[in-house]
């Protein structure tokens, strides 16, 4: 049990670091969104409210990643998976 808890530790951060260094470095293309979805993610970019949710991300994939305080980055992370499920 401790290995596949590792595993998705390991994992989850995986997936985290490279969702949250994509938010800074753009190296998966995204089509722009178009409509109210897309007034809506120009406002959080103009208000630079991405920047501190793809920070969010990055410190809690690190976080997982050498697995220190991962109780604290879980945390931090289950508010975007919910609404990330929520979303879609």
């Amino acid at each position: 049990m401790k290995i596949i808890a590792t595993i998705a530790r390991f994992l989850l951060g995986l997936i985290f670091l490279v969702f949250g260094l994509n938010g800074f470095l753009h190296f998966i293309p995204s089509p722009p969104l178009s409509g109210v979805a897309g007034q809506f993610v120009g406002a959080l970019f103009v208000s630079n409210y991405l920047v501190v949710v793809f920070l969010l991300q990055l410190v809690s994939a690190i976080l997982l990643l050498i697995n220190r305080y991962v109780p604290l980055a879980l945390t931090l992370l289950a508010p975007q998976a919910v609404s990330l499920s929520q979303s879609s």
